[in-house]
């Protein structure tokens, strides 16, 4: 009986150190990918300018939302089904060549569609100038149908490398390839440089499905031979655990795409000319978006981890396993983003002068005030992820819907009413609409699932991320050169925001074995929290 508490109690460990082994991975490699993209953003739009970021984003959410379409939660669905099938001990392999069929399938009619339709979207978007550009991205959706299904296999098996691997990859492709093609058809007009930039997307996209192939091939010759045999039933639980999956992960991209359609529109209406109302959704679109963007992008690894983590606990019956990771990733999101939101927002100017300075003073004051307003959906978007993550995981997928389609028709609406008579100001507050409405009602579904409750751990984070922008309004008062203003800001603001995360308690010694990089966090914990350790003997 004891050997077998033991044996209990040792499956349980070693799950917990796969999924945060896998979320420290995936969060490595989100963050070299983001920092990259980041890299990558910064010189595009110095070489495309405004107008040209305008251009290259209104293509690009027309491509995410027909990548969603492609993958409809396959990837998700098959990770999670992989996951759960290794915990019983059955084979899986079965799933990921049904799976990459029905990828490579959807991947190529989308491919079509783009290509086809590509006129009309360009019309309706507001600037027909852009429809060549749907012509030279649509390949590359063919392969993202198949690389989604690699990412969903690898995650299934708890090996996230491959997953963090190829979003490098595909990062310093398209910065190599679509920087050097970008630049040397800027000669040729902003509408040339934004074809190069499309293009590095379209070769990024194929290098990482070689990787991708490449490293799955060498990976299932140490394997044994499991039967591809495919049987109705199995279609059918496939189909129902990636359908209510598939919404989900369409309704973003679908709520991206109604702005690149409403927002020009909007803004035309509102007085702009095409080219301005164009170059105001580039900075909205690009820069700040992409600011945004990257803590959210560095939890969705953590996110992405979680989902077959906590399936396989629920497969097991494991209710303290789910709590204790459903608690640990809510609050190490909110640990991670509440930061970044008001670094953002104090230090908006400051970032957007240092990183884009080919930015006009008017456009660098936009931009700015965009990202104050956008800062707060930094904590909105990366919470709500891990919310509807942990829905999925628990086979609650059909709330994540549901707060999803809330958030879509509210953002939707606000969208239309605030652009029309607040310019891209209004634009903004409507964005950051969808992540408020989302996060509050998946935290109520997911509350009634699990009574998960954490109001008291996430007043005291915000507690310290407002001293955190105390300390950072200082360091503005005094240091009045922008460059300078952000580093000394940020390491002044790193490390008050960290003794403040010890000094309160919102990391416990229980909870960091558990958390990426506990070494380093073991050892801040003694030394900030010392009369925890007076009795103990290092």
């Amino acid at each position: 009986m004891k050997v077998a508490v033991q044996d209990k109690a040792s499956a349980k460990q070693q799950g917990n150190n796969l999924m945060k082994k896998g979320a420290t991975v995936l969060a490595v490699g989100g963050i070299v990918a983001k920092l990259l993209g980041a890299l990558y953003r910064v010189p595009l739009t110095n070489i495309l300018g405004a107008e040209g970021m305008g251009l290259y984003q209104l293509i690009f959410p027309v491509y995410a939302l027909f990548m969603m379409l492609s993958t409809v939660g396959i990837p998700t669905a098959l990770s999670r089904i992989v996951a759960e099938r290794r915990v019983k001990g059955e084979p899986a392999k079965k799933y990921l060549f049904a799976c990459m069929l029905t990828l490579v399938t959807l991947s190529t009619v989308s491919a079509i569609l783009v290509f086809s339709l590509a006129k009309y979207i360009a019309i309706s978007q507001g600037n027909a100038l852009a429809y060549k550009g749907f012509w030279i991205i649509a390949p590359s959706l063919v392969f993202v149908g198949a690389i989604a299904g690699f990412r969903g296999w690898f995650q299934g098996e708890m090996y996230m490398l491959p997953t963090a691997m190829s979003n490098i990859i595909e990062q310093v492709v398209k910065l190599a390839v679509g920087l050097t093609l970008s630049a040397v058809f800027a000669k040729r007009g902003v509408l040339y440089a934004v074809y190069g930039a499309l293009l590095g997307v379209t070769a990024s996209e194929f290098v990482t499905l070689v990787y991708m192939f490449v490293t799955y091939t060498l990976r299932m010759r140490r394997t044994e031979r499991e039967s591809l045999k495919f049987s109705k039933p199995e279609a059918r639980d496939v189909f129902k655990t990636a359908f209510p999956i598939a919404i989900v992960s369409v309704l973003l991209p679908l709520s991206n795409f109604f702005d690149s359609i409403v927002v020009v529109n909007m803004l035309k209406l509102f007085g702009l000319s095409k080219d301005v109302a164009t170059a105001e959704y580039g900075l909205l679109s690009g820069p700040v978006n992409s600011l945004v963007n990257m803590p959210v992008v560095v939890t969705l690894s953590l996110a992405i981890a979680v989902v077959p983590s906590v399936s396989a606990s629920r497969i097991e019956r494991n209710a303290d396993a789910i709590m204790l990771k459903s608690r640990l990733g809510v609050k190490t999101t909110y640990l991670v983003s509440i930061p970044f939101a008001i670094f953002f927002i104090v230090f908006g100017k400051d970032l957007i002068a240092s990183i884009y300075p080919r930015l006009t003073l008017g456009q660098v004051e936009t931009a700015s005030k965009l990202l104050m307003i956008s800062g707060a959906s930094v904590v909105t978007l990366s919470v709500m992820q891990i919310y509807v993550s942990l829905l999925q995981a628990v086979d609650k997928t059909k709330m994540a819907v549901l707060s999803l389609v809330c958030a879509v028709i509210v953002k939707t609406v606000l969208q239309i009413v605030l652009t029309r008579y607040y310019g891209i100001l209004g634009s903004a507050v409507a964005s950051v609409s969808f992540g408020v409405v989302a996060l509050f009602a998946s935290i109520i579904c997911y509350f009634k699932v699990c009574g998960l409750h954490l109001e008291k751990s996430v007043g005291i984070n915000l507690l310290v991320g407002v001293i955190m922008g105390l300390a950072g309004l200082v360091v503005k008062r005094f240091v009045t050169n922008s460059i300078a203003s952000c580093a000394v800001g940020f390491l002044l603001s790193v490390a008050v925001y960290t003794f403040g995360v010890f000094a309160f308690g919102l990391i416990g010694k229980e909870e960091i074995a558990f958390l990426p990089a506990s070494k380093i966090l073991a050892r801040l914990h003694r030394v900030i929290r010392f009369w925890e350790y007076k009795d103990v003997k290092f």
